[in-house]
């Protein structure tokens, strides 16, 4: 496995992970996917959530996907992201405007803690004039996270009005 990774000079940040199914044949049909924040997955491993959204795309007929997050620090803990004094990463938005114009779908996959600094709300306002996309909203309207829904799951128009 080779993943295509956008990291922080020290690596505390990851800003992009793209993942090709096939890189010998390649393929131009990509989704991305914006979650809460990186958690393992690296240029060598895709990470449970990965593994899952990588699923969807083959469903859906990608090449592969991009992955960014609201926030690019990387840890497998909500708790210390939020802890951390720079969460979101200088190079992040950047990083999510670049992935948005290249893919066919942009997917929003962040759950509920995207609320926190009203980052969601920041991304939806960065996102402005893409369609957003979900696997199906929380009951307080925000986008469900990749792991906590069935695989056949479709994707369904996401109102990013509802759940900021």
């Amino acid at each position: 496995m080779d993943n295509a990774c956008v990291f922080s000079p020290d690596r505390v940040h990851r800003y992009s992970l793209i993942h090709r199914f096939d890189p010998l044949f390649g393929g131009d049909r990509f989704m991305l996917w914006i979650g809460l924040n990186p958690s393992t997955a690296d240029e060598r491993q895709l990470d449970p959530t990965l593994t899952r959204i990588a699923g969807f795309c083959r469903r859906e007929g990608m090449d592969g996907f991009h992955m960014g997050n609201l926030f690019g620090l990387r840890t497998p803990y909500p708790k210390e992201m939020m802890a951390a004094p720079d969460p979101v990463g200088p190079g992040n938005d950047a990083a999510l405007l670049e992935a948005a114009r290249t893919c066919e779908k942009v997917v929003a996959a962040w759950g509920t803690i995207g609320a926190y600094q009203d980052r969601a709300a920041a991304v939806v306002k960065l996102l402005a004039g893409f369609d957003l996309w979900c696997v199906g909203t929380t009951k307080e309207g925000h986008p469900r996270h990749p792991l906590y829904v069935k695989a056949t799951q479709p994707l369904v128009r996401w109102e990013p009005n509802v759940g900021l």
